[in-house]
């Protein structure tokens, strides 16, 4: 007669068979599936090699057309390095690179007077979601700083929306592309808008010294236009509590 052990050895490998059993039956009635399923596997980890090999070889193809137009840009050679940017720019290079080729290639385009092909590489920057997000920010500050140089664009209504739709997404220059708002609000003599976004900058723990000091600076200059804050508060007030 079998004591304790031996039965629950029994059943242990009773249930161990039942599993096996159930497996071997498992993959028998499934084997069409599972080998379809298994070719795909394969095919896409062939897919995913090939496809990293090929965007190894894209990116050192276009790293040697970068630095090839860094140097030609140093040398004085601005038409062949604006060739070799564009070439970046219209091409499916990786995103590192074809961005930071793209603001070389409207700086470009900005210095011959084309601002407004260049800003629109600008935008096209800040809007490129798989970007570097301080690229991106930058692509943005420049689009706004563009836009100002631009006496056509700083007649346009749209302007501002631009500009705040620009401001609303970005992280890494925030403060500074809200600084180049207070800068349209004065061209427009939008004193007090143009006070509210420097004081904003001024008095947030967030923003870097150097901006910082720039606001305050801005907020000197608008007072100096004879703008009053508090007065206007108080104005505000009066006609609030009519």
């Amino acid at each position: 007669m079998m004591n304790n052990n031996e039965i629950n050895s029994v059943i242990n490998q009773a249930k161990s068979d039942a599993k096996k059993d159930a497996i071997k039956q498992f993959f028998k009635q499934n084997s069409k599936i599972i080998s379809t399923i298994s070719m795909v596997l394969v095919g896409a980890t062939i897919a995913y090699g090939a496809f990293s090999i090929y965007q190894n070889s894209q990116e050192a193809k276009f790293s040697e057309v970068f630095h090839q137009a860094l140097i030609d840009q140093q040398m004085g050679n601005v038409e062949k390095a604006k060739e070799e940017l564009q070439q970046i720019y219209n091409s499916s290079a990786p995103k590192g690179i074809q961005s930071l080729a793209s603001l070389r290639y409207a700086a470009i385009l900005f210095d011959e007077n084309k601002k407004a092909e260049a800003a629109a590489i600008y935008q096209r920057i800040n809007e490129c979601g798989s970007c570097d997000v301080f690229v991106r920010d930058l692509g943005g500050l420049l689009a706004i700083k563009t836009w100002i140089a631009d006496e056509n664009e700083l007649q346009k209504e749209d302007l501002l929306t631009r500009v705040e739709a620009i401001e609303n997404r970005s992280k890494e220059l925030r403060y500074q592309i809200s600084e180049q708002k207070s800068f349209i609000h004065l061209q427009k003599n939008n004193l007090e808008k143009a006070y509210e976004t420097l004081d904003a900058i001024a008095k947030s723990p967030e923003a870097s010294q150097t901006v910082k000091a720039r606001a305050q600076e801005g907020l000197k200059i608008i007072a100096s236009k004879g703008y009053a804050p508090q007065a206007v508060s108080v104005e505000n007030s009066n006609q609030t509590q009519k």
